[in-house]
């Protein structure tokens, strides 16, 4: 694959994983994506340059903002299973 296209392919989708970072499944799943580019960057030209690199870094950034998100909304979840086990919802 051209090194513009997959560099270009590593930014947008880094970029994706950060934007849908709150909608929790697309933010795992676009920043899994910009990480694999990047893998494969490195893979066919060596180091990271330019826009891959950026790119990288956006999916990691995306990807920890969705794991962070994701335990937000599963604690919050338990804590209103407790509220309404407890009556404390009426």
């Amino acid at each position: 694959m051209d090194q513009e296209k997959l560099s270009t392919q590593t930014l947008t989708f880094g970029i994706l994983g950060l934007v849908f970072a709150g909608g929790l499944v697309l933010g795992i799943i676009f920043s899994a994506i910009g990480l694999n580019k990047a893998k494969a960057y490195v893979e066919q030209f060596g180091e990271l340059t330019g826009k891959a690199k950026v790119g990288r870094i956006l999916a990691k950034v995306g990807l920890i903002l969705s794991i962070i998100m994701a335990v937000f909304w599963v604690l919050y979840i338990i804590l209103i299973a407790v509220g309404a086990a407890n009556g404390m919802l009426n």
